[in-house]
């Protein structure tokens, strides 16, 4: 197991050291939580060098991804960076890519009741904009769990709340400062139950967010 201690504050800057390679030739992995070798709940990167594919496979509670680089493909098409892509439990595909691409993946974490296909661009999307120095692209929302986006077109706060069911963040773009700690494009930040962060978002940033999600928390192994 891997970061499975949903208790446990987590803030990893990216680090290129810990790529893996996965069984499929061509495919690698950057694994931020992990229940599990090849099954369970999975949070990482993946990258497809040009010309590489993952043979068919099911994903018991689903899978979602957001397409950091290149073009992914599956049976249902080609996804562009910045698609957002979910597939309910229960479906299976084939993935590959042509000339390669970096997704940020995230399987087996949906509620069995979760069955919607989703795929949306964030440039199609309806964007909010609020008086908090930000907008926000909602991009799934079910039984009090929320995805989004957030862009800071010069920088700001992170909303000042309690996210009283955890908070996961991953950076696509620009800094995020907490303190004195720098966060660049690809770090990965996650607060437990009850957490209130103080954030700091610097100049243009983009930021994938999730709320809600973090219940119950699993014992450490």
């Amino acid at each position: 197991m891997l970061n499975m201690d949903f208790s446990q504050r987590l803030a990893l800057p990216y680090d290129p050291e810990r790529w893996q390679p996965s069984p499929a030739a061509g495919v690698w992995r950057y694994p931020l939580e992990r229940e599990s070798a090849e099954s369970g709940h999975v949070t990482s990167l993946v990258r497809f060098e040009p010309g590489a594919a993952f043979p068919e496979h099911l994903h018991p509670l689903g899978e979602e991804f957001w397409v950091l680089e290149g073009t992914f493909s599956d049976d249902n098409g080609d996804y562009t960076a910045g698609c957002y892509v979910r597939h309910p439990p229960g479906s299976r595909h084939r993935a590959f890519s042509r000339q390669g691409c970096v997704i940020f993946v995230k399987l087996n974490q949906f509620s069995a009741d979760d069955l919607d296909y989703v795929a949306l661009r964030d440039e199609d999307g309806l964007w909010l904009t609020g008086d908090h120095g930000y907008r926000r692209l909602p991009l799934h929302k079910h039984d009090g769990v929320s995805t989004s986006l957030l862009e800071f077109a010069d920088g700001g706060r992170f909303p000042p709340c309690c996210y009283r069911h955890g908070l996961e963040i991953l950076v696509l773009s620009g800094c995020l400062l907490e303190g004195p700690r720098r966060f660049g494009p690809l770090a990965w930040l996650r607060f437990p139950p009850q957490t209130v962060p103080v954030l700091e978002a610097s100049g243009h940033t983009r930021l994938w967010v999730r709320t809600g999600h973090l219940k119950p928390a699993p014992c450490a192994a």
